[in-house]
C-alpha cells in the first residue's frame, strides 16, 4: 500500500522545484487542451515527455496512434507558442486513468502535475492510459509531480 502524502509534503516539493522564483500558480489544463487520450499499448511503459518541436511531435504522434486502424491526422501545434505534454501510465486495469491537471513555469522549471486514478474494482485485461495535452511553450527543463488517487467508486 502506498503512503498518502499531506498537502504539506506537496508544498515542500513545490518549494524544492522553485529555488529562486517562488511559487506561482500553475495553469489548470482544461479539457479543450487535450489533444489525445487512448488506452492502447502504443506506450507500454510509463512515460513523461515534453514535446517542443514539430519533428519530435510527428514522431510521438505517429507512435501514439500507431495501433489504430485509421490513425487520426496530426493535430497542428504552433511550437512558437505551444508545446505538447505526453503522459503514459504503463500497464494498468480497465477504468484506470491518467491526466495532466496543471502545468506552468515555477522558478527554473516547467512543472507538470500528473494525476493517476486507480479504480478499486479490478477488471480483467490490460490498458495503457495515455494523455497528450497542449500547453504554453517554455524552454525551462521539465519537472513532473505525481499524484495517485483512488477512483470515485472506492469506499
Amino acid at each position: 500500500m502506498r503512503p498518502r502524502f499531506s498537502p504539506l509534503v506537496y508544498g515542500v516539493v513545490l518549494v524544492s522545484v522553485c529555488p529562486r522564483g517562488g511559487i506561482r500558480p500553475l495553469t489548470p489544463v482544461v479539457s479543450e487542451a487535450r489533444v489525445y487520450y487512448d488506452d492502447s499499448p502504443a506506450f507500454r511503459d510509463s512515460v513523461r515527455l515534453i514535446v517542443r518541436d514539430q519533428t519530435a511531435w510527428q514522431t510521438q504522434w505517429r507512435r501514439a496512434t500507431s495501433l489504430q486502424a485509421t490513425p487520426p491526422p496530426l493535430p497542428a501545434i504552433d511550437f512558437d507558442r505551444e508545446m505538447a505534454v505526453l503522459v503514459g501510465a504503463g500497464r494498468m486495469s480497465p477504468g484506470d486513468q491518467i491526466h495532466v491537471d496543471s502545468a506552468g513555469v515555477q522558478g527554473d522549471y516547467f512543472v507538470v502535475w500528473v494525476r493517476t486514478i486507480v479504480q478499486c474494482r479490478r477488471f480483467s485485461g490490460d490498458v495503457y492510459p495515455l494523455e497528450i495535452v497542449r500547453v504554453v511553450q517554455s524552454d525551462k527543463p521539465g519537472h513532473f509531480i505525481e499524484r495517485r488517487e483512488r477512483g470515485a467508486s472506492c469506499t
